[in-house]
């Protein structure tokens, strides 16, 4: 039992009980929703918890800066895209065959504001808010370095507070409710403990076949990104 482990318990347990409290989704909801002030930029926004996206952008860009900050370790990018394809496994399967809840867009409340496209499917937990809390709680997690200046405390609140605002994105644009949120961050959390385990950690840093798919699957999601219409908004 470590910190992460017991804190995402916690959090996870604390977004599937407020699923027993609907009210207290909705309120959350209503709140967020206010601030979709301009649907053009949340469409784009939001798309950025995309699995297709941070493949594409964000992982390579993480792995880049890791490389090049003097107070982090280098992380290479297939520890961060074959964690986040555990990170999407689970979580689908959540969805699918564990947690029978639904979206925002199956209730009958007042006043909401939905982006087009309109989802009615599983919502808990949220995919888009796993892959951007894993991305950036893994790399931190991974490239902590053993100094005394082992964080960038600036880079982590910056990069954790991007993370929240596009795992938010999701209720601001109705797509999901918060409950779902919080157990985003929590299954992430819950998944990050594992990487006390060393030969866990040692095959995300260091699988030949790995780093091989990886590349491809960076290529495979710029020509989904260039020549196919990947994203669910735009």
């Amino acid at each position: 039992m470590n910190k992460d482990l017991l804190i995402g318990l916690l959090i996870f347990c604390i977004g599937l009980t407020i699923k027993f409290f609907p009210a207290i989704d909705i309120a959350l909801l209503t709140f967020f929703n206010k601030f979709l002030f301009n649907e053009t930029f949340y469409s784009y926004f939001t798309e950025l918890g995309s699995g297709w996206i941070a493949v594409a952008l964000i992982f390579p860009l993480m792995s880049f800066i890791s490389h090049k900050s003097k107070k982090m370790v280098y992380v290479p990018v297939q520890a961060l895209i074959i964690s986040g394809i555990y990170i999407g496994i689970l979580v689908q399967l959540m969805k699918e065959q564990i947690f029978p809840f639904t979206r925002p867009a199956m209730e009958a409340i007042d006043g909401i504001t939905y982006l087009e496209p309109i989802f009615k499917y599983s919502t808990f937990p949220s995919g888009h808010a796993a892959t951007i809390f894993g991305s950036i709680l893994i790399w931190f997690k991974l490239g902590a370095s053993t100094t005394e200046n082992r964080s960038n405390n600036l880079l982590y609140f910056l990069a954790i507070s991007v993370a929240a605002f596009i795992a938010l994105s999701r209720v601001i644009i109705a797509a999901h409710w918060f409950s779902d949120i919080l157990a985003s961050l929590g299954f992430v959390l819950i998944f990050r403990s594992a990487l006390t385990l060393n030969f866990f950690k040692n095959h995300l840093l260091e699988s030949k076949t790995g780093k091989f798919f990886s590349y491809f699957l960076i290529a495979l999601a710029w020509i989904g990104i260039i020549f196919f219409d990947i994203s669910e908004y735009f």
